[in-house]
């Protein structure tokens, strides 16, 4: 076995073959990397000609005169196979050492074991604990499993969908019923979806910070957005959704004018049939119905003259990389939740991911608690009205490369 740097084209050729492939393995993740202060080399791991294993190896400065090293979502290898493994964690600890590396860590996306929508461990599930062992096998060091937003972390937990042979209908009817009807709302007032180009970015920009002003998170800025679109190029998109005011107009006066329609005729039966309690109770139902239609209209008038024709609702940044869309970040527009953009845009984007051939729909980050009132719940329980399937992955870990340097390392950040 040979240990050597490759091109970013061969890497990504490599990465084709390993299952969990993720955004952040990719040589766009690396050229951001590069961007943000990183050196960042690509090496693989070759059997003759073959590439048996392989990692985007990013290394930073530590105190002054030493680095640190991080393989985003560890390496692209068989991690089942403990002798591969150990062989090419041997080989690159001795090539770290020669970069005066002190430690690597890694993070991989690899399921520690099975859970459900509800996050609950499956019974007789799968799991890879092996994994784990084979690592610790290796010199590494497993971290703290722990659950939460960590910022200087890579999400740990994460919930999606499964898409593998399945068609709309079927993804659809596993939504729960109030995210079916939530998508049929949107539908109902005719919300519009577009995809935003990279000078339009302001709109995603604006709505962000409305909503983390409103939910108490700290929001990404501008240039945060723009540089995934100058990295990942044509594997990023953002769509927008918005209410065109003329639409909704037309539709809630083609509603109030059956509404008046079916009130006329109910009155007109209850002059010939005034015992009657069935149309009684229609004719009590039509006009609460046509009073809401009524509050509608005025609320319109208002959104018209805050936002003109056009009522921003929501707006969703996606990755496509490898296998699967991750649903990166989300803003929206709660002034005008009624009109349920955010369901407009997941189910759009799900659709695309069935018609391009995706195997996997990334919500992306949850906190890992499970419980109301506990952090992060709201945003896992918005993602499981999806039937999205929670995965809990192995965790970060620590290889010592300098074993000396990094036990004093360790003493200095504890003092």
């Amino acid at each position: 076995m040979k240990l050597k740097s490759i091109d970013p084209d061969l890497y990504e050729s490599c990465l084709e073959k390993y299952p969990y492939q993720s955004f952040l393995h990719s040589s766009y993740a690396g050229n951001k990397l590069k961007h943000n202060g990183w050196n960042v080399e690509y090496l693989g791991y070759f059997n003759h000609d073959d590439c048996v294993a392989c990692c985007l190896c990013a290394t930073f400065p530590l105190m002054k005169v030493f680095r640190y090293a991080y393989i985003p979502r560890g390496m692209v290898i068989d991690y089942k196979d403990k002798a591969l493994l150990q062989a090419f964690v041997r080989d690159i600890k001795k090539y770290l050492k020669t970069k005066n590396v002190v430690f690597l860590e890694i993070d991989p996306n690899i399921p520690y074991q099975q859970r459900d929508k509800d996050g609950q461990i499956v019974e007789n599930g799968l799991n890879n604990f092996q994994i784990v062992s084979n690592l610790e096998a290796c010199g590494f060091e497993h971290l703290e499993m722990s659950q939460g937003y960590n910022p200087n972390q890579q999400c740990r937990w994460v919930s999606g969908i499964d898409l593998v042979d399945r068609t709309k209908d079927e993804i659809f009817a596993e939504f729960s019923y109030m995210t079916r009807q939530d998508i049929r709302t949107s539908k109902k007032y005719q919300v519009q979806i577009r995809e935003l180009n990279k000078d339009e970015l302001y709109i995603l920009d604006e709505m962000e910070k409305q909503t983390s002003e409103h939910q108490g998170f700290e929001a990404s800025s501008l240039s945060y957005y723009q540089e995934l679109y100058e990295f990942y190029q044509d594997h990023v998109k953002t769509l927008y959704a918005y209410l065109d005011i003329e639409l909704y107009k037309n539709t809630i006066q083609s509603e109030l004018e059956k509404i008046e329609k079916s009130i006329a005729s109910t009155k007109a039966f209850l002059e010939k049939n005034p015992n009657s309690t069935k149309k009684m109770k229609k004719l009590k139902t039509d006009e609460e119905y046509h009073q809401s239609l009524l509050k509608k209209i005025n609320n319109m008038e208002d959104l018209k003259r805050k936002y003109g024709n056009e009522v921003p609702l929501a707006c969703c940044l996606f990755i496509e990389y490898g296998k699967e869309i991750v649903y990166l970040i989300g803003a929206s527009n709660y002034d005008a939740r009624m009109f349920k953009g955010p369901y407009a845009i997941q189910w759009t984007m799900i659709q695309q991911a069935i018609d391009n051939g995706y195997s996997y729909y990334n919500f992306y980050g949850i906190s890992g608690y499970f419980q109301p009132g506990q952090e992060g719940y709201g945003v896992f329980d918005y993602k499981r009205g999806y039937n999205a399937i929670v995965s809990e992955y192995i965790g970060n870990f620590i290889l010592p490369v300098k074993e000396k340097t990094y036990a004093l390392y360790k003493q200095l950040k504890s003092a």
